[in-house]
């Protein structure tokens, strides 16, 4: 380091999915020949519980007290850092939980992307010397997956952790791809059903298309997948017509705009969200009466942000027999999505339930739903609205509105109450 970056911020950055011998080397490096303390960042702060990205804030910061507590590191700083959609937000937040400016920081990263987030806006970026063959968090999780030798590879302070809280297990179920667990998990309720099959209702969009193509590779012919538009001039049957071709399969079309007026003529006026319950729970009767009919069940298709947040119709599209991607925040099913095949023509659509015109999710939310996931992700971690608020830079309001409307709706997740007499 020249004389002129002897007073600048030391800062090493990762994800630390598990922290590992590399990562301790590194810290121990930088702190003997580059400064007196080091600042730690811990990237992806609201990702965890996926194949990637398995342990949440408080693991992997409890991870690194241990490791550096088992060498004698005192002189250190940990933050956690979230992942942004542009770049030039993530470097102004790095620099902000940081506590620094552009000429105070140096950064030390073997990491393509964050050394040209850093240089991009002139953040000075020093590579430290890669230890062990450049050991990666990625290749201790399939070491433990495939239950090969790798607490060698750890500090033993991270070894007796993963293994006395049971989180090399963790890692190990969560090698396996989400699909193949809800393949697994449909076929399982099909048959402890007594069951044939199962039957879905197809909107055009992401989430009813993974859920289908799931359940296709579960059940093979025994699913039968119906299209219930509100009218015959379906917005989305393009995107319909492409998932059957895509299944191989017929998805028969029944717009439910009669059965809609029929009742809607017999009841008082109600405000758009009431008509629009009403059509979801149309949907559910055609469901179920078609399963009824074939001894199916009624396959769901709500999403984790959706569930966590009560963003359904309870009786409507939250009348069913299982939901086999209810632990799947919305942005997460993109990937899955792509892996399993579901039509391109989907994977662009706007999100939107089609419960009235000019409806989408996004605009009902007043939020993207990677704004909502991770407000959710961090939520779950038992992050604070108002350090939420701090660390993605969403208004204190926003993520209030959100928190309300998760308790609000917490009644949609559970049987309606009995009344115990004795």
């Amino acid at each position: 380091m020249e004389n002129s970056d002897k007073n600048k911020k030391c800062i090493f950055a990762g994800r630390f999915q598990p922290f590992h011998n590399g990562h301790l080397e590194a810290i121990k490096w930088i702190l003997a020949n580059h400064c007196g303390e080091i600042m730690i960042a811990i990237g992806s702060l609201q990702e965890c519980s996926t194949k990637e990205n398995p342990f949440s804030f408080d693991e992997r910061k409890t991870m690194l007290e241990a490791a550096l507590a088992g060498v004698g590191i005192k002189n250190y700083r940990i933050f956690g850092l979230p992942d942004f959609k542009d770049d030039s937000v993530w470097t102004n937040k790095f620099l902000q939980l940081a506590g620094s400016s552009l000429d105070e920081a140096v950064v030390f990263s073997l990491n393509p992307w964050t050394k040209k987030c850093c240089e991009k806006v002139g953040i000075k970026v020093m590579e430290q010397p890669s230890f062990f063959d450049q050991l990666s968090a990625t290749q201790i999780r399939e070491k433990i997956f495939k239950e090969e030798e790798w607490e060698s590879l750890v500090p033993k302070e991270i070894s007796e952790y993963l293994k006395s809280s049971g989180k090399d297990q963790k890692i190990k179920n969560l090698q396996m791809p989400p699909e193949e667990r809800i393949i697994d998990f449909i076929k399982q309720k099909v048959k402890e059903a007594g069951a044939k099959g199962a039957v879905i209702g197809i909107s055009g969009g992401i989430d009813s298309a993974v859920a289908a193509v799931l359940a296709k590779k579960a059940l093979g012919k025994k699913i039968l997948c119906l299209s219930l538009p509100f009218s015959k001039k379906n917005p989305f049957k393009k995107n319909v017509s492409a998932l059957e071709r895509s299944l191989k399969i017929k998805i028969a079309e029944k717009p439910i705009e009669e059965m809609f007026k029929a009742i809607e003529k017999r009841l008082p006026k109600g405000p758009d969200l009431a008509r629009g319950n009403i059509q979801s729970r149309i949907r559910m009767v055609i469901l179920y009466h078609y399963a009824g009919i074939n001894n199916y069940l009624v396959l769901g298709t709500t999403n984790r942000s959706e569930m966590e947040i009560g963003y359904f119709t309870k009786y409507g599209d939250g009348g069913v027999d299982m939901e086999p991607i209810a632990d799947i925040y919305k942005t997460d099913l993109y990937p899955i999505a792509k892996r399993i095949g579901v039509p391109k023509e989907i994977l662009g659509a706007i999100p939107t339930a089609g419960l009235w015109a000019g409806q989408t999710d996004e605009k009902e939310l007043g939020l993207s739903y990677f704004q909502l996931d991770t407000i959710l992700k961090l939520l779950s971690q038992g992050f604070g609205k108002e350090e939420i608020s701090f660390l993605t830079g969403l208004s204190k309001r926003s993520v209030e509105k959100i928190e309300k409307r998760r308790s609000a709706n917490a009644h949609k997740l559970s049987l309606p109450p009995a009344c115990k007499l004795g």
